[in-house]
């Protein structure tokens, strides 16, 4: 009698559990690139709203001149952001950021409670896209 070779073959519970593990895996990695898009996108945001940061105080320097220190419409003379420029920016037309001043006065000594120099706070405020 001729012996027969079984024949080898994969089983209906070997191919759902390999489905289930290759789809687990599959997942897996999808959660890991959307992780890196979102954080790809914050970064590039505060590095954006950094350099912005820059761009709404340099118009502050020629609030500092002294002999125009106490005129009115100067962003750097009242104790809030009387003056500056609060208007948002957008730079790519899609996120707009905007600014906002805390300026105080610092005491300087007994002398002069109220002195002369200012502390500027500058708060840039923006919503992030979503990946």
């Amino acid at each position: 009698m001729p012996v027969v070779p079984e024949k080898k073959a994969l089983t209906l519970l070997e191919i759902i559990i390999s489905t289930v593990i290759m789809s687990l895996v599959i997942t897996g990695m999808a959660n890991i690139f959307l992780a890196g898009k979102r954080h790809i996108l914050h970064t590039r945001s505060r590095m954006t709203a950094g350099e912005l940061g820059r761009r709404f105080l340099d118009p502050l320097q020629m609030d500092v001149r002294q002999d125009e220190w106490f005129t009115n419409g100067n962003c750097l003379t009242g104790d809030g952001s009387v003056g500056c420029d609060t208007t948002p920016w957008s730079p790519d037309g899609i996120v707009s950021y905007t600014p906002q001043y805390e300026i105080s006065r610092l005491l300087v000594d007994a002398q002069n409670p109220l002195g002369r120099l200012r502390k500027v706070k500058l708060t840039v405020t923006w919503n992030e896209l979503s990946p």
